[in-house]
């Protein structure tokens, strides 16, 4: 009986009961690892530890530019060479993630090159080793692994695999592929984030890159990044993100699997979003906007991030509805419940994660608006002051108000207020205020777009891009219209004069189309403006 009231007093926060379904489901992984032990039945099993691993491949794009590529995971801690672990992409030079056990690990990629589908032992094209434990990672995240690409090479031990069918995914310039999403797209349902809080092995199976983006990459827009909270998806924004004037602005999503460890999906968040080491956004500014428990994990991830001059430039971070204090439910289901997840421990007020959220204060660079609900729903009453899931005492924690820069509440239920008319226009409100690193005339001069013609495959994937996106701001930079006004964009124009010389291929490309298009101008008004 204990335990069927923990789950209905998670209800609110789960959205439903289908915990008694993955309650059995976690049975059954436990029955298997002590009848047939492996690794890629361990990492299924919530009560076990399990590692992101964050990597990059290097080598020669031209080479695997049209070419399937997929990094695999190799273990014989139970099998001989038990393969945990694979992510497909395309190109040289894209990040990849794992999610992996406690353990040492062979990586393995492997490139597509006769077009079959098929990765075999015979296109192996990189590798490395990697080991993983508690004592050497006390984050559970590994990155910064590198491997380089060279000519394929038999490893006789290696099975056949194939490429997955069910997905065709966008392959993306600057994203890892499947980055680029409709927010329709099946991935984004709600099966798949009721996956991500109870099985989040099976989520990032199916969703390994954690980031996601609605368009390719122009990087004059200041990135918008979305949080989720549990049981939650990128689809909770799309009022939010349709109001976003996409001229100005790029919507990013950080979809994770909910039920997961709220210190290890922080220290993810900013290694991918803060850190400048896989997204480097240079000058640009950064926001973020969070709900619920995303609240908690940007927070935490916060606590990491030092503001130094290789790290992203966060300017505003908004929560909504975020339960700084913790929730009580959860301490319930932490030791009534048939399986514990992970955030649940992290969401009992009385653990550490909680109790040392607010442990550093905000760089000052950062503006924090705290943003409470208050609607409370009867068929939802938790208490007579709450948004019907999360008590206003949770939302309102008074160390999370005194860090805040300023605090809003509106008259909404949890997940209503990111429908909420004023809120949305609040949070836009904000936005606005966050100054973009390119001045007004080069920003207007950017948004005039390219050049749509039909370029050679002698051009480059990207030059083609960028000539075709960003090519009148190209030229104007490159005839006087306007004034380079940072030291790359000098050293540009020196090139474009002959003054100088560029190992860039991008720029390169560039002169061979200023030279073969010499009829393409920009009107000199507003010469040299800022």
């Amino acid at each position: 009986m204990k335990r069927f009231l923990a789950c209905l007093l998670l209800l609110p926060v789960l959205g439903a009961c289908s915990y008694l379904e993955y309650a059995s489901v976690q049975a059954d992984y436990a029955r298997i690892q002590q009848a047939d032990p492996g690794q890629v039945n361990l990492k299924h099993m919530i009560d076990r530890q399990t590692y992101y691993v964050i990597g990059r491949t290097v080598g020669e794009k031209a080479r695997f530019e049209n070419t399937g590529l997929a990094v695999a995971a190799y273990s014989s801690r139970y099998k001989s060479n038990e393969r945990v672990d694979t992510m497909y992409f395309a190109g040289a030079g894209t990040h990849f993630g794992l999610n992996l056990p406690e353990g040492d690990f062979q990586l393995l990629v492997f490139a597509d090159t006769d077009r079959n589908r098929i990765y075999d032992r015979t296109e192996v094209v990189g590798q490395a080793s990697i080991r993983m434990n508690e004592r050497s990672l006390p984050n559970k995240v590994l990155d910064r692994v590198e491997i380089s690409l060279g000519p394929a090479q038999r490893i006789d031990w290696v099975e056949p695999f194939s490429m997955p069918h069910a997905d065709d995914p966008t392959n993306s310039l600057f994203f890892p592929t499947g980055s680029i999403r409709s927010l329709d797209d099946p991935i984004f349902s709600e099966n798949m984030a009721t996956l991500g809080m109870y099985d989040p092995a099976s989520f990032l199976e199916r969703s390994p890159t954690l980031f996601y983006a609605l368009e390719e990459d122009l990087v004059y827009k200041i990135p918008v990044v979305f949080v989720h909270g549990i049981g939650g998806s990128v689809r909770d924004f799309r009022a939010l993100a349709e109001r976003l004037d996409r001229s100005r602005y790029k919507p990013w999503f950080f979809y994770y699997p909910s039920g997961g460890d709220l210190d290890q999906l922080a220290e993810v968040f900013h290694r991918i979003f803060l850190s400048g080491d896989v997204i480097a956004l240079g000058r640009m500014p950064l926001i973020v906007v969070a709900h619920s428990m995303g609240g908690l994990i940007v927070r935490e991830a916060l606590n990491r991030y030092r503001a130094g001059p290789k790290e992203n430039r966060l300017r505003l971070v908004v929560t909504i509805a975020s339960p700084f204090g913790g929730h009580p439910a959860a301490a319930t289901g932490e030791k009534h419940g048939l399986i514990v997840l992970p955030s649940w421990r992290d969401l009992n007020p009385e653990n550490r994660f909680i109790r040392a959220l607010f442990r550093k204060p905000l760089p000052k660079t950062v503006e924090h608006q705290l943003i409470h609900a208050y609607g409370n729903p009867a068929a939802l009453r938790v208490g007579a002051a709450s948004d019907g899931v999360v008590a206003l005492s949770s939302q309102l924690r008074l160390e999370a108000q005194a860090q805040a820069s300023a605090q809003l509440g509106f008259e909404s239920g949890h997940t209503a207020i990111l429908e909420n008319r004023a809120m949305i226009d609040h949070v836009i409100a904000r936005m606005d205020r966050v100054e973009n690193f390119y001045p007004a005339s080069h920003l207007e001069m950017l948004r005039r777009g390219g050049y749509p013609v039909k370029l050679s495959d002698d051009y480059g994937p990207v030059s083609q891009y960028i000539i075709r996106t960003m090519g009148k701001y190209w030229m104007a930079i490159s005839n006087g219209t306007l004034a380079p006004f940072f030291p790359e964009q000098a050293q540009f124009v020196r090139v474009v004069k002959g003054q100088a010389t560029t190992e860039n291929a991008v720029i390169r490309d560039w002169l061979r189309f200023l030279r073969a298009y010499p009829g393409f101008r920009i009107e000199p008004a507003g010469a040299g403006r800022r």
